[in-house]
């Protein structure tokens, strides 16, 4: 059987190699958008082997040729160029176009998906080499961030009359938003795989996880922030497969991949032995890691048996009193991660002005024709229909059906506003199955 390919096999080795460390100030080049579109194939490739089950010919090149590093300060090098920089390139009345901006956020996105990709696997997560503690920060602030956006509850612009006459800058704010979701979703997967194997990762790696980040009680708030799950004006969405879906009745309740991930997570950490003898298990992280007993229902546990196991620790450790579990380290040296100072270092030599109006000369300062060009560029290089087959495999069309007789119906229960029915008969029939369920969705 023959798949399409994003990379030719005599491409791979090219794409691969030319992968290289860029300082903030190279953003832009002709080099750096030459490597954005490398990484844009090389992320769509492994995908495409990964879900086809082919072999991994991205994987194995990137490991032999220890990319993983450079990939890692790569996510760095663009996570300060959005902190920094492009506040001040929206911040002006010259923004004309979004789309050339959008494509930076962008490359952060496709790097993210790589890694994401590449480390369900154990041996690129040993790949990571000391690279591994910038990646775990990368991963807690992105997780505090998700944190913060589901708590806040912002709601976009939706109406497409509306979108047209968004301004460039608040297009860009809102677009960044959109992409610091998406990035924060992936990134619970890439911490559940690197918790899964602390076994073969630098041994600091322990005490940024648990003493630094206190992953543990940073997951369990994302447990209870749900940011997979909204509630709109038509009812629930979940975001499923990169975007969000419309869900009815029993389907608010599915667990979502992301969730699975999140709960792994916490599982793996609170069942590592060895960690958890360093971790304090102090009133106050019994109190907020407990709280997730309440989430773990029978719903939940029929789709993730495995998951019981965690709701008895979890009603222990609840239980406990007092600080237990500190332990004093075992090495009076700890390592600590590079990529970021090493960074703002360069930034700063070379100077924060001097790089903003660069920048604005490269994003904003555009005549008519450097932008038609650029968009030509971008779109030959953006060119993801290849992928459209895979992500539709799993993704299914949402209608509003009776919940009784499978018919379609604009009514729905005036409690929990999620499950439709056709008639009153139909709730009625249904109601002893559903008020359970109908407390549940009045809860989400």
């Amino acid at each position: 059987m023959s798949y399409p390919c994003a990379v030719f096999p005599e491409e791979v080795d090219y794409f691969v190699e030319s992968l290289r460390r860029y300082q903030v100030v190279d953003i832009g080049s002709e080099s750096w958008f030459a490597q954005n579109e490398a990484i844009l194939k090389l992320t769509q490739q492994a995908f495409i082997e990964a879900s086809t089950k082919q072999e991994e010919i991205i994987k194995e090149k990137i490991l032999i040729e220890a990319k993983l590093p450079v990939i890692v300060h790569e996510l760095y090098c663009i996570l300060i160029w959005r902190v920094k920089i492009l506040p001040h390139l929206i911040d002006t009345k010259d923004l004309q176009t979004s789309f050339v901006l959008y494509s930076v956020l962008y490359y952060e996105v496709n790097v993210v998906a790589l890694l994401e990709t590449l480390l369900f696997h154990q041996s690129c997560c040993e790949g990571l080499g000391d690279t591994t503690l910038d990646l775990i920060d990368y991963c807690a602030q992105a997780l505090g961030l998700l944190v913060g956006a589901a708590n806040n509850k912002h709601q976009d612009i939706d109406d497409p009359k509306e979108l047209l006459k968004e301004p460039s800058a608040d297009e860009i704010e809102r677009l960044k938003r959109d992409m610091e979701f998406k990035v924060g979703l992936k990134c619970v997967t890439m911490l559940s795989y690197l918790v899964n194997n602390l076994a073969v990762l630098p041994l600091s790696a322990v005490n940024r996880v648990l003493k630094t980040h206190d992953v543990p009680c940073l997951i369990a708030e994302l447990l209870h922030a749900k940011p997979w799950l909204r509630k709109t004006r038509a009812g629930f969405e979940k975001f499923l497969e990169g975007r969000w879906t419309p869900v009815y009745g029993e389907d608010v309740l599915n667990v979502t991949k992301d969730e699975a991930q999140a709960w792994f997570c916490l599982y793996a950490i609170l069942f590592h032995e060895e960690a958890m003898r360093s971790y304090e298990a102090t009133n106050f992280r019994r109190k907020e890691i407990g709280k997730c007993i309440g989430l773990l229902n029978d719903h939940v546990l029929d789709q993730v048996p495995a998951l019981a196991q965690l709701k008895q620790y979890l009603c222990t450790f609840q239980m406990g009193s007092g600080s237990t579990g500190k332990q004093q380290d075992k090495f009076m040296l700890d390592e600590i991660p590079q990529i970021k100072d090493k960074l703002v270092a360069n930034a700063k030599k070379y100077g924060y002005e001097k790089i903003i109006q660069k920048h604005k000369e490269i994003f904003v300062d555009l005549s008519q024709e450097e932008i038609e060009n650029m968009a030509k560029k971008l779109a030959a290089s953006y060119n993801t229909d290849i992928l459209e087959k895979f992500t539709e495999l799993d993704r299914r069309n949402a209608q509003k059906m009776c919940f009784t007789c499978g018919k379609l119906s604009e009514k729905k229960c005036s409690r929990c506003e999620s499950t439709y029915y056709c008639s009153r008969d139909c709730q009625v029939a249904d109601w002893v199955k559903h008020k359970e369920l109908c407390h549940h969705f009045k809860t989400l």
